[in-house]
């Protein structure tokens, strides 16, 4: 994945965002589910952060897409915390051992 400081800027900028999407499988939906509740409280507490956001989806068999995104101030906030948090990534692979499906790096205008 590229760094943050290496993207070329869309300007005029306002923050910067990761987004995570992955497919749960139904069986660990509620270890997820209730993981995310923490997850959210735990990166509210990282310098920089301004929100958290867990979009998620029901796919036929029952299994849950989610679509995950943290906004920061600064891109070098993001870095750091893509470098070292616990990031959704990480969190998924310790808990459903579920590979995200990609995750980006983005620059929020609006």
């Amino acid at each position: 994945m590229a760094s943050v400081t290496d993207v070329p800027s869309a300007l005029p900028y306002v923050s910067w965002s990761s987004a995570t999407f992955a497919l749960i499988p139904f069986e660990q939906w509620e270890a997820v589910y209730g993981s995310m509740q923490a997850l959210k409280g735990h990166i509210q507490e990282y310098p920089g952060v301004q929100r958290f956001d867990v979009y998620a989806q029901p796919e036929p068999g029952e299994d849950v897409r989610l679509h995950c995104y943290t906004t920061w101030d600064t891109p070098e906030q993001l870095e750091a915390f893509l470098e070292r948090g616990y990031t959704v990534e990480r969190m998924l692979l310790d808990i459903a051992g579920v590979q995200p499906e990609t995750t980006l790096l983005m620059e929020k205008i609006f």
